[in-house]
């Protein structure tokens, strides 16, 4: 019984213990994991659409059409119901969340991105572009003046207390203990550390000048800046649906009770209420997800519960102390306001700036209706299709339901024969077209590279030697796809500037035993099962030769070790088959023992992200989409917060901060200090790249003014200037 290690970092709430394929969001990691774009027939990092798991054996005659002369209905690969970045998300979640600008380009945000990826000031919502200042110590303060009239869904008025009130709650020290949000707040503004810390209870760089001016300090740490621009995208966070009584100091730097609040018995009774909630919700997750280990279960087993018994007990003692004694009025706004977000609204955003609002989430299905308050995205454009429902189907049946109506978009095909389909509904005239761009992220394995024997570079490298990765390519992608050799997508501008050069300096990983074989030894695993006898190539083959299912000649280290990879991959990924069926054989001729397993991507995340000490699992195959900027500092450097792979690699915290760090008028620069990097990541492989590949987007007939979709710009952006034709 191995336990999954999700626990310490759910333990304040017992929120779902199940992460999904795709999340994030506008956090400052950038990146995210999914179930690869391998599980549609293909997934994300970002946004590869996965494979529903519901109705499986559903056929496109017994599809339940929620179509409509005033619906545009988009097909989903997966939806979880999570509609905030930092929790359970997954790439419906996501494209949800962007339908009613709670992140993204289509919300109040001050600066976004425009469909070819360039930052740009949002003027419907600006009243004037933002002001910059230097300032001595190094930082630079960045003034934002809004237009009078701006409102939320609810006809609320959107203030500058809104766009500071998100930084001040995300980035308190209470937030994640109190939510189990991975949510890092504001880490550009100065004062962040001292903040998130609870060393100070104002946050330095947030300014109120006005209820429609804002000032803004980027810390020094973070100047130079590549895409500096991408530094000031402020968004709102709507303070009046979360708390009536809580409220941005005149400063703007710290939250406050509002003027003459006292709070009632009621209130109190309420927030206990409120906590006894949290404890019955942390108590139940645990009972459901760490049932006690067997009498017979090992000891590591019943050590392991016992320490997740602990974390389990301190959490709810943590909650219970809240109840205890007097309450500071204005930390149990706070705290109140935490909780409204992580139960009420991160599942039902009931109050947003986007073109579309709300409605209802059940039987796999997110229904929206248009917000008549919109003012509009940064062109102008504002959406006219009154409803918009985004429904999980079978990915298998998907290009069926297309070609009867039944969904009018499939966004982001992956898997070659799907895209053939569409192609040939485009060219018959039974659908009303396709887009088609490369993709913004690649499929990949990755690794633990700190525990484990991948923890030896070597053994990384030696398994990208025991993998055909064009038969990978051929075999899911069919012509859409390239094997890649670094942490790029074909679709980066980077990429297009220099790839062609750097791919010449890359190692190209290909099939080779012999290569593989030589990496191996110099790792610790050299010997026999004696732990003295050399490992012996020629006794392998001969093994392998006669009897490659009794096969049982492996490498092990001086202390009696084996050389053992275990990797997981989803069981919808044809990925996961194609690594099956090919590198446990190859393995074994170089005396490596490497194991498969199968199983849902939420459990594949959760041995990826909560590994124990002595994982049984330490590689993985998903897929990974870049968020923008591109800054691999959260992945691959010591202190990242998304550093899922555990690097730790003095050359890694050297290139990854040279790069952020690039001043933004210093292109060929910037260009070096990535293929820097490139060549770092090619060498001391925390994922072997498979490739990266096309998105083919199918529509209906009906669907008109589709015309722009990038790896920026998909449906959710577009929908401003869709249309329906009845």
């Amino acid at each position: 019984m191995k336990m999954k290690r999700v626990f310490s970092s759910l333990m304040a709430l017992g929120l779902a213990s199940t992460l999904v394929a795709c999340g994030g969001g506008e956090n400052k990691d950038n990146k995210t994991d999914n179930k690869d774009a391998d599980t549609k027939t293909e997934d994300k990092t970002e946004g590869e659409a996965a494979e529903g798991t519901e109705g499986e054996d559903q056929s496109a005659e017994d599809f339940e059409s929620q179509t409509a002369d005033d619906t545009l209905v988009v097909g989903l690969g997966e939806l979880n119901g999570d509609f905030l970045g930092g929790w359970t998300n997954n790439a419906g979640d996501v494209k949800v969340r962007r339908y009613m600008g709670i992140e993204g380009n289509n919300g109040y945000q001050t600066v976004v991105q425009d469909e070819g990826g360039e930052w740009v000031n949002n003027k419907t919502i600006l009243a004037e572009d933002p002001k910059s200042e230097e300032n001595a110590d190094g930082s630079k303060t960045v003034t934002f003046k809004l237009k009078d009239g701006l409102k939320w869904s609810d006809g609320e008025p959107v203030t500058a207390d809104d766009y500071l009130f998100g930084s001040l709650l995300h980035t308190h020290p209470e937030y994640s203990k109190l939510t189990g949000s991975t949510t890092i707040g504001h880490d550009s503004a100065k004062g962040y550390e001292a903040y998130k810390k609870g060393e100070s209870d104002v946050f330095e760089g947030l300014e109120k000048v006005d209820d429609l001016t804002f000032k803004v300090t980027i810390d020094a740490s973070f100047l130079p800046y590549y895409e500096e621009a991408s530094l000031l995208a402020q968004a709102p966070l709507p303070m009046h649906a979360l708390s009536e009584n809580l409220a941005v100091s005149k400063e703007g730097n710290k939250l406050v009770a509002k003027d003459g609040y006292t709070p009632t018995e009621e209130d109190k009774k309420a927030y206990t209420e409120g906590l006894d909630k949290q404890i019955e919700k942390q108590k139940a997750d645990f009972e459901e997800n760490y049932p006690a280990p067997e009498a017979d279960a090992t000891e590591e087993d019943k050590a392991e519960y016992e320490e997740t018994k602990k974390e389990n007990e301190a959490a709810i003692a943590d909650l219970e102390a809240r109840k205890e004694g007097d309450v500071d009025p204005t930390q149990q706004l706070i705290d109140e306001a935490m909780l409204k977000e992580v139960n009420e609204y991160r599942v039902n955003p009931s109050v947003v700036s986007g073109p579309y609002k709300f409605d209802s989430y059940s039987n796999n299905m997110v229904k929206l209706s248009l917000n008549e308050n919109y003012a509009g995205n940064f062109k102008g454009e504002k959406a006219t299709i009154p409803h918009v429902i985004l429904q999980v189907v079978n990915q298998k049946i998907a290009v069926d339901l297309l070609e009867n109506g039944d969904i009018d978009i499939w966004e982001e095909e992956a898997d070659g024969g799907a895209i053939d389909r569409i192609r040939e509904a485009a060219d018959k005239g039974t659908i009303g077209g396709f887009n088609t761009y490369e993709r913004n992220g690649y499929g990949n394995v990755t690794f633990l590279t700190d525990r484990g024997t991948t923890k030896y570079k070597e053994v990384r490298q030696a398994i990208a030697h025991l993998m055909d990765r064009n038969s990978f390519v051929q075999s899911y992608a069919g012509g859409y796809g390239v094997v890649t050799n670094g942490m790029y997508g074909t679709s980066q501008w980077m990429y297009k500037e220099r790839g062609a050069d750097l791919e010449g300096k890359l190692v190209n990983y290909q099939m080779n035993l012999e290569q593989a074989n030589e990496l191996l030894d110099k790792t610790p695993f050299k010997f026999e099962s004696d732990g003295t006898t050399p490992w012996d190539k020629a006794k392998a083959d001969e093994m392998f030769s006669s009897n490659p299912d009794g096969f049982d000649y492996y490498r092990y280290d001086e202390n009696g070790k084996k050389l053992v990879v275990n990797q997981y991959g989803s069981d919808e990924s044809p990925i996961t088959t194609l690594i099956s069926n090919q590198v446990p054989n190859n393995a074994k001729q170089v005396g490596m023992e490497y194991n498969v397993t199968a199983g849902s991507f939420s459990t594949l995340l959760n041995y990826y992200t909560f590994p124990e000490e002595d994982p049984e699992y330490t590689a993985f195959n998903m897929g990974t989409g870049f968020g923008t900027p591109f800054d691999p500092w959260y992945q691959y450097h010591s202190e990242g917060s998304d550093n899922k792979t555990r690097t730790n690699d003095p050359k890694a915290d050297e290139i990854t901060v040279k790069l952020r760090r690039t001043a933004p008028d210093k292109k060929e620069e910037y260009l070096d200090n990535w293929e820097e990097f490139e060549l770092w990541y090619n060498d001391y492989l925390p994922e072997i790249p498979l490739y990266a590949n096309q998105y083919h987007t199918g529509y209906t007939k009906r669907v008109k003014g589709f015309d722009i979709n990038t790896p920026v710009w998909p449906s959710e952006y577009q929908i401003n200037a869709i249309t329906l034709e009845k």
